[in-house]
């Protein structure tokens, strides 16, 4: 299932190590995670600012309903003994949604601290540090995979998900924050929304999950605004503004995107 980054050959579990028949050995940490990534720089991904602010936001609760609504397209898309992958998995937090499913959970994230995170929360999980874009899986050995709000391969996913697996794509809907970029910009705008563009996959289903949210504190504020790309490409004056606040009303709003892998034989 697992391949070997250095060489491709097959991975299996020793202990606390996985091996290859080449000899190259990867540990199993104490947070409970193995780190695939072989070239890389220091701290790569997010930085501890961010995951934590994560972290601490998601812990609250205000994104629950659309963990709810991945964890029902995989209840209703995947059979139970399917292999699955979170890819980009951060913490963990929509994972841990799905941990009662029966399926074989794996989870990979480029940044060390988020995959830490993510191995203590969910255990049922094989967690690895790794990067989408080479993921260490043999071809279409996976039965379906979810990537919410992070960066993606189209070409990678098709390789490593079989004829007929399942994709489930959450990227940032039309009015997601609004309210807060008109507090944070002179001139705030709605997203586009592109969503991820497939070609070897079909569009299956594509929905909105779109609410309002009371963010009760200033901290609350802070940790969503930082845990978002709009906080390092906002002004410092916008980001005060924010950060000034003691609470605040404001649109989430989720593009949720549902597919299936076509055949090898059919049309891109």
């Amino acid at each position: 299932m697992l391949r070997c980054p250095n060489c491709g050959a097959q991975l299996h579990q020793e202990g606390r190590s996985y091996r290859c028949a080449n000899g190259h050995s990867f540990d199993i940490s104490a947070q409970g995670y193995v780190n695939l990534l072989i070239r890389h720089s220091a701290n790569p991904g997010d930085d501890s600012v961010s995951i934590a602010s994560r972290d601490a936001f998601l812990q609250k609760g205000y994104y629950q309903p659309l963990a709810e609504e991945v964890r029902r397209l995989v209840q209703e898309n995947l059979a139970a003994g399917g292999n699955f992958l979170d890819a980009g998995c951060g913490t963990g937090y929509y994972l841990s949604f799905l941990q009662e499913l029966p399926l074989n959970f794996y989870a990979t994230d480029i940044a060390k601290k988020a995959v830490g995170k993510c191995a203590r929360v969910n255990r049922k999980a094989v967690c690895f540090v790794g990067n989408v874009f080479h993921l260490p899986f043999d071809d279409g050995s996976l039965d379906g995979l979810m990537s919410i709000f992070t960066p993606y391969s189209a070409e990678e996913f098709a390789r490593v998900v079989k004829p007929g697996g399942r994709l489930i794509a959450v990227t940032p809907g039309r009015e997601h924050l609004y309210q807060l970029k008109q507090i944070a910009y002179e001139q705030p705008y709605y997203n586009e929304e592109p969503g991820y563009l497939l070609p070897d996959f079909r569009l299956l289903s594509q929905n909105n999950v779109r609410y309002r949210i009371h963010l009760e504190s200033g901290e609350d504020i802070a940790n969503l605004w930082r845990m978002m790309p709009y906080y390092h490409t906002t002004s410092r004056q916008g980001n005060e503004r924010l950060m000034a606040l003691g609470q605040a009303d404001t649109t989430v709003d989720f593009l949720v995107q549902l597919f299936e892998r076509k055949n090898d034989d059919e049309e891109a």
